[in-house]
């Protein structure tokens, strides 16, 4: 970790050490951990959740698990182009941010296919 990131962290956590509800801090971050945390704040804005990938890049095995889906699965997903992926050699590997990106698409599909049946299912009376 570069010394300015140091210095950041050491700053944080000082600051998270008040007991304040907000925690004011000025950092100078290198422009790929300020693009990290961009994305962090912003999928806390939008959804609550946050998915914090430990890898640039999963292998299929991996990214299989963490969309709960089997491997064959995801193998179709990205026959279809559902998934973006790369080739190293000749292995499948799949960007976190482009990973992250689908399940938030299909969580927002799925509450949206919800919300759907449940206003259907109260237009027919079929609520107790």
């Amino acid at each position: 970790m570069s010394e300015m990131l140091n210095d950041d962290v050491r700053m944080l956590r000082a600051a998270l050490d008040d007991a304040d509800e907000t925690v004011h801090v000025s950092l100078s971050l290198p422009r790929a951990s300020a693009e990290k945390v961009l994305a962090l704040l912003d999928a806390e804005r939008t959804s609550g959740a946050v998915v914090v990938p430990i890898k640039e890049a999963f292998t299929t095995t991996e990214a299989a698990s963490f969309l709960g889906v089997s491997r064959p699965t995801l193998m179709k997903m990205i026959a279809a182009g559902d998934i973006e992926h790369v080739m190293v050699g000749s292995h499948h590997r799949i960007p976190a941010e482009p990973l992250v990106a689908f399940e938030r698409a299909r969580r927002a599909r799925r509450a949206k296919a919800a919300e759907a049946l449940a206003d259907f299912s109260n237009e027919i009376g079929f609520v107790d």
